[in-house]
């Protein structure tokens, strides 16, 4: 992993059966080429937007009107990806769906 850090990665996180290497866009082709020449298939390349912040939703009532909204948004023809920057804790996500 030392190999993907110099080429410019900026996370590394163990999957169990995989690993997942955060980098910028215009450091893709570079971590991929020195992952490959370590010896290290890479198996998939996605595009992502992460959020610099995140924003906890600790109330079940807010939570449940966001997830209603990301829903709509993931159903609609015309949407590709959704992307969104809050944080739900396990606790209000079960009285959610309870």
């Amino acid at each position: 992993m030392l190999a993907a850090l110099e080429a410019g990665a900026e996370d590394i996180a163990d999957l169990g059966d995989t690993w997942q290497v955060t980098t910028a866009p215009t450091d893709v082709s570079a971590v991929r080429a020195a992952l490959e020449e370590a010896g290290m298939p890479v198996t998939s390349i996605d595009l992502t937007m992460l959020p610099s912040t995140t924003v906890e939703l600790d109330e079940a009532s807010k939570a449940k009107s966001v997830l209603r909204v990301i829903d709509a948004l993931e159903e609609h023809d015309d949407v590709q990806n959704v992307y969104a920057n809050f944080d739900i804790p396990e606790a209000v996500l079960e009285s959610v769906y309870a």
